[in-house]
């Protein structure tokens, strides 16, 4: 009951400014469907064209029971962690085909920040 009933987004109905619109919309989605600010962001998406509640394709992600390796689309983020992941995996590649090609291509490498 304490989450059904707090804020979203640090946002609460004592506060008039709209923060994070993507929880919003979330907020909208998932809980109640009465989030006044989503619904309008989702017009605006739907009146683009856009499907806001999602297809079957969409729905892949959030199924437990579609392997990943099956599904038609998944989303990769690629901010933050999946990102530092991502570079990690591909510093490590590198890293490995440099010790497959010999000791002369290692002093020749860059360095990735």
């Amino acid at each position: 009951e304490l989450v059904l009933n707090s804020g979203v987004a640090g946002m609460s109905p004592e506060k008039a400014e709209v923060k994070c619109l993507h929880a919003q919309v979330a907020d909208h989605l998932c809980r109640s469907h009465s989030n006044l600010v989503a619904a309008r962001i989702l017009e605006g998406v739907a009146a683009r064209g856009f499907e806001v509640e999602g297809d079957d394709v969409c729905r892949q992600q959030c199924d437990v029971a579609c392997a990943r390796e099956k599904a038609n689309f998944w989303y990769v983020p690629v901010k933050n962690k999946q990102k530092l992941r991502t570079r990690l995996t591909k510093r490590k590649a590198r890293k490995s085909a440099m010790k497959a090609a010999g000791p002369d291509t290692e002093s020749s490498a860059t360095t990735e920040v």
